[in-house]
This record gives structure tokens, sequence and C-alpha cells, in this order.
């Protein structure tokens, strides 16, 4: 794998830990549901994904 793949995957994984501490803070006697918890990880994630993408083509 190259770097940059490394780097979005680590990115992906933060998205989705990031998101799931998001839930719990909200404490939900339910618990956080998983489709809910994705869509959360994505709308972090590509705008991330994004100007990480921009920023290391700049160099």
């Amino acid at each position: 794998m190259t770097t940059k793949k490394i780097t979005l995957l680590v990115l992906l994984i933060f998205s989705f830990i990031i998101s799931r501490f998001v839930f719990f803070l909200i404490n939900d006697p339910e618990g956080p549901n998983l489709l809910i918890v994705t869509v959360l990880a994505m709308i972090i994630f590509v705008p991330v994904a994004f100007i990480y993408l921009k920023v290391s083509k700049a160099k």
C-alpha cells in the first residue's frame, strides 16, 4: 500500500472513532445506530480527506 492509501485508511478509522464518541456523549439509551454512525463518519471523513488530498497534491 502506498503512504497516501494508508493515511486515508487511518483517517477513515479515526472518523468512525470520532463518530462513535459523539454518540457516546449524547448518551442515547438505545445506543448508537450503525447506519447513523456510518453516515456521521462519512460526513467527517469526506471533507478531511478532500483537504488532505489537496494539501498533499500542492507539495
